[in-house]
């Protein structure tokens, strides 16, 4: 079984995989393929800050922000998607 101590390296690579999604975002040129990766660097860190948050620890405001920043990074990664296949098919 796990204590509350052991989570910390949980919760900080859930901060590490929110932060790291971001700069993928803000790194990658524009583009549909950027924008496919941005996204999948988003949901990994989605699914990395979900599993972090379910346990306790002294670092659980770590994880809470990283997931946060996995959402956001989902949000806006996915709309630059829909703006740019919306710009391919009407023009």
């Amino acid at each position: 079984m796990t204590t509350a101590t052991d989570n910390r390296a949980l919760h900080a690579t859930a901060l590490a995989a929110g932060i790291l999604a971001l700069v993928v975002l803000f790194t990658l040129p524009g583009g549909p393929v950027s924008y496919l990766i941005a996204i999948a660097a988003g949901f990994i860190a989605v699914l990395i800050g979900h599993r972090a948050v379910r346990r306790s620890g002294p670092l659980l405001w770590a994880a809470v922000g990283g997931l946060v920043l996995a959402y956001l990074d989902l949000v806006v990664s996915c709309g630059l998607m829909l703006v740019r296949v919306t710009r391919l098919l009407a023009g």
